[in-house]
């Protein structure tokens, strides 16, 4: 017999006058012990002396309440980082009801994103007038096949990561040993171009880059590009395309770019976004050295010529031609930070 069979039962008892125990007592012997209890009668009784004789369950929990979305959209949308209780509170309704609605409306929550700086406005400005400029002048007279860039990287020893894993429910996870406040570390100088590598230089331990090495690196640099693309040397003429690191801007490798016949690239301070070294050759790098861990400097070295060796050409022409979109990107977002 189904719950409503015995709410029929139920209201034929009530309608016969029988109390709730009388009403128990004949359900349970026409059809056996424990087929209702008394407490559960009592409840349907209740409700049938005060006039509500429908036999269907009322709804369970709290009444829904009555919220207004575009009263809670202008109410998130004024303060975006506000949480759902503050929400709640503010409102006057419960935590699963504004959570409810929030995903009605479609919002979400989401951490803020990392940026290289807060740029200010002065900032901004000047990105996005460099950026104008060199799709202006990409256009007029395309120079990307001109560009040489360059940067240096910190690479760890020890490229292991915390991360997830897909267990099973009663497996315990692998462990990973905690980064040291100070990780072994070695630092790499990388110079390239559409053309592929140019050159690139592994620092002594604890070294860093100096206005100095930097000239000599760009030395060093400058007669393999005249063995590489002697066209560009002697004809075109190279465009650097470097940061605004102090070494880079000393007075003495001014000199010596000047003196070579280098065009320097205008490029905004705090713009990893717009280097291709950055957002492009090191990222790729560092996908391929993830989970890794080296004894020694030789080990390194190896695991990097691993990777230059297999980089095709389309990959330098790739990261280079990537400029050109990067710089629309910084003008359609006012110089701030497209990614």
């Amino acid at each position: 017999m189904n719950s409503r069979d015995l709410r029929v039962i139920f209201f034929y008892e009530f309608k016969s006058n029988h109390s709730g125990s009388v009403a128990a007592q004949n359900i349970n012997a026409a059809f056996g012990e424990g087929t209702v209890n008394e407490r559960t009668i009592q409840r349907w009784f209740k409700k049938f002396k005060n006039g509500d004789e429908s036999l269907e369950n009322e709804p369970r929990g709290r009444p829904e309440s009555t919220l207004d979305d575009t009263v809670l959209r202008a109410h998130v949308e004024s303060n975006p980082r506000t949480t759902v209780r503050e929400i709640a509170q503010e409102l006057g309704v419960s935590t699963a009801t504004i959570s409810r609605h929030l995903s009605t409306i479609g919002k979400v929550k989401k951490l803020d994103k990392w940026v290289p700086h807060e740029l200010n406005e002065n900032q901004m400005k000047n990105r996005f007038e460099i950026c104008s400029s060199l799709l202006l002048r990409n256009q007029r007279e395309p120079f990307l096949n001109r560009i040489i860039t360059c940067d240096e990287k910190w690479i760890l020893y020890d490229n292991r990561r915390r991360s997830a894993q897909w267990l099973d429910a009663n497996e315990s996870p692998k462990t990973t040993p905690k980064a040291p406040l100070h990780p072994k570390k070695v630092m790499i100088t990388v110079w390239w171009s559409m053309a592929g590598i140019i050159h690139f230089k592994f620092l002594n331990a604890g070294e860093t880059v100096t206005a100095l090495k930097y000239k000599a690196e760009i030395e060093v640099m400058h007669q393999k590009l005249r063995q590489m693309q002697p066209a560009l040397v002697n004809r075109k003429g190279p465009i650097l395309l470097h940061d605004n690191a102090r070494p880079h801007v000393s007075l003495i490798v001014a000199n010596k770019l000047a003196e070579l016949n280098y065009e320097v690239l205008p490029h905004p301070p705090y713009s990893p976004d717009i280097s291709p070294t950055d957002y492009h050759f090191f990222k790729h790098l560092d996908n391929f050295l993830r989970d890794k861990k080296f004894t020694n400097l030789e080990q390194i070295k190896n695991d990097f010529q691993s990777f230059i060796d297999t980089r095709d050409l389309n990959f330098y022409e790739n990261g280079i031609q990537k400029l050109v979109t990067r710089w629309q990107k910084c003008v359609d977002c006012d110089g701030f930070y497209f990614d």
